[in-house]
């Protein structure tokens, strides 16, 4: 027999089936205290506690020690899932052969259900093996003719969640899996050899209360009047979503509609010149089958990790955007669903329509931290925007609630006219002991700006400078041609302006003071950003494409607000590079005040500010760079560790 180092249970356990019965077993072990043991033999079902090769007793592993390999230093604590021990499979959702298409057999489109039906995981055969957890029985010896093994699924619940696959070694040259189903069965000579195993998840985890990914894989062999059973405990990883703080691997957006937007090609193009300007290597790819410019908006990137042998090995998984009616979210499945790359269609309380509410843009994340109350978010914590008594869809708050490490945090957004949080925070790279810090959206920074202007001489300046062209294009719903002929010292003496921009002060201070209630930070350590507001509280016009109601009205008393000048705030953070939407505020000697205070501001956590022109392609429609681009993050995350 090989040599093991065993505890004294299992070591007990190993013996239980060969004692007889009743049987007083007395051991004084080295330096253990005197131990007595009843045994009571069973010619029923055994259930193994270790094994081993040679063992006669069934055993079967699973990377249960997290270093992406099965062996068998997997032996122990292996029925039993915990945060720092136990297996990890993934829902292996992508589509690695391309195969599965958006239109039927005689080219209608698929339904939306339809569409997020198919990927590797949805049939019976496994077509991404390297995105399957490895498990494996070891050799059995000593068995009998007519011995036999299955293995299952412990529970019914997680039985039609994942899929098992047996390695059939046929030809060594060539790897055949096949499913393991309730009828399949392994005679001696396979479980004398040893089975080699795969398992992977069809879906992500949607609702933690009817499944939390939990599996338990049971081993059962019968040779005569016995039943031997062995079991391994997994767990389907995480979908977890981006921050800021992991490197930029894509940056995303849309050529849109160039008969409905001829601004939206001059914006891709600043993207790509403004990142080619910088240090940055990062690839700009366009998404050709949409006319919705709000990349940001109909999908939010998410990722899910396991061990790998040499590296850990991942799968992305875009979120579709809860809105069932906003035809651009089929880009996840059509365009950028593929190999190693899956997405998700949310379910039953999804929305209807095109609420803004359930914009990507209102999804972000704080990077890992751990809160003052004690609770570590080793992989960071979702933020969210709520519309005062209104929530985001149910289906993606319980999804994101569900995977259990990113538990949503809600800020005030309802303020906003689109109501989305990339519009007043952000979470930006920093030297300090978090690696991070906040920015906000500040209005009392940006009144200091134009009341030193004033007091410098230069209240009669432009309050805007943009000079480009004013062709009107759709949606330019926030074009307010007034503010071209307006001063500084002129708006400084709007009082409606004044109480408007207390307003939003209000809401940011409560929502600063949230985040800093939950994130280690002083005051101190917040960047504030100059922002500026004007009233566009709801109704505005309805969208070109007839859809129904994007916004949410504001309760009575409240308003809903949008930025006078280009937000900066609302921009995309590319490491140390910083893509920002152009403010076009007033010139004082030669430089745009609000450029200048942005630059010094990003400066202080390092970071190079590259300005682009959004002020038609995007500022007048109701968002920023922000909101028409998106950004794939390294997926290189053991979050387990």
């Amino acid at each position: 027999m090989e040599a093991i180092s065993l505890s004294t249970k299992g070591l007990l356990s190993f013996l239980q089936p060969r004692l007889p019965c009743p049987v007083i077993f007395i051991m004084i072990p080295h330096r253990l205290p005197l131990l007595v043991i009843l045994f009571f033999f069973s010619s029923k079902t055994v259930s193994a506690s270790l094994c081993g090769h040679g063992f006669t007793k069934p055993c079967i592993l699973a990377d249960t020690n997290r270093d992406g390999i099965v062996d068998e230093t997997d032996i122990f604590d292996k029925e039993r899932w915990t945060s720092r021990r136990g297996a990890i499979f993934l829902p292996n959702t992508g589509d690695t052969l391309h195969r599965c298409s958006s239109v039927d057999l005689v080219g209608n489109e698929l339904s939306n259900e339809e569409l997020a039906a198919c990927h590797d995981a949805s049939g019976d055969i496994l077509i991404a093996p390297d995105l399957a957890a490895p498990l494996q029985t070891l050799p059995l010896n000593g068995l009998s003719e007519d011995a036999s093994g299955r293995i299952y699924i412990q529970s019914a619940i997680p039985r039609d969640r994942v899929r098992i696959f047996w390695r059939q070694d046929i030809d060594p040259n060539l790897e055949q899996w096949l499913l393991v189903d309730h009828q399949t069965s392994f005679n001696k000579t396979q479980l004398g050899k040893g089975i080699n195993l795969k398992l992977d998840g069809r879906g992500p985890v949607t609702n933690a209360a009817l499944w939390d990914g939990s599996v338990i894989v049971r081993f059962e062999v019968e040779d005569g009047n016995e039943t031997y059973v062995d079991s391994v405990a997994l767990k389907q990883a995480p979908v977890l979503v981006h921050h800021h703080l992991q490197p930029p691997s894509v940056v995303l957006t849309t050529s849109g509609n160039t008969t409905l937007s001829r601004w939206q090609s001059r914006f891709v193009r600043a993207i790509q010149e403004g990142i080619a300007d910088t240090t940055s290597d990062v690839p700009v790819v366009i998404i050709n089958d949409t006319g919705d410019i709000w990349t940001q908006d109909f999908f939010e990137p998410a990722y899910a990790s396991m061990p790998g042998p040499n590296s850990t090995i991942s799968v992305r998984i875009l979120l579709r955007s809860a809105q069932s009616t906003r035809t651009s979210g089929r880009q996840v499945f059509q365009q950028l669903r593929g190999p190693r790359v899956g997405a998700f269609q949310p379910g039953p309380g999804s929305g209807f329509g095109w609420e803004e509410i359930n914009s990507g843009g209102n999804i972000e994340t704080i990077p890992p931290y751990k809160s003052r109350s004690g609770v570590r978010y080793p992989v960071g914590r979702v933020v969210m925007g709520k519309h005062f008594d209104v929530y985001p869809a149910e289906s993606v708050v319980a999804f994101l609630d569900s995977q259990g490490l990113q538990k949503p945090l809600f800020l005030e957004a309802g303020w906003l006219s689109i109501g989305h949080v990339d519009e007043m925070v952000q979470f930006l790279p920093f030297d300090n002991e978090l690696g991070f810090t906040i920015a906000v959206a500040d209005t009392k920074s940006a009144l200091d700006l134009l009341r030193k202007a004033v007091t410098d001489g230069h209240g009669g300046l432009a309050i805007t400078t943009y000079d480009g062209d004013f062709t009107p294009d759709y949606e330019t719903f926030f074009l307010d041609p007034t503010i071209f002929n307006t001063t500084i010292s002129d708006l400084l003496g709007q009082e409606e302006l004044l109480e408007v921009n207390s307003y939003a002060q209000r809401h940011l201070d409560k929502n600063l003071e949230l985040l800093l209630e939950e994130i280690p930070l002083s005051q101190s350590d917040v960047l504030r950003i100059p922002t500026l507001f004007k009233d566009a509280t709801y109704p505005w016009p309805a969208p070109p494409d007839g859809s129904p109601r994007r916004l949410n009205l504001a309760p009575r008393g409240e308003r809903q607000l949008k930025s006078l000048f280009p937000q900066t705030i609302n921009g995309l953070v590319l490491g140390s590079t910083y893509l920002a939407p152009k403010p076009w505020g007033p010139i004082v000697n030669g430089h745009d005040i609000f450029e200048e205070a942005a630059q010094e501001i990003y400066g202080r956590v390092n970071m190079a500010v590259v300005f682009i022109d959004d002020y038609m392609s995007h500022h007048v429609r109701g968002g920023e760079v922000h909101c028409g681009t998106n950004t794939l993050r390294n997926t290189d995350v053991s979050w387990w560790e």
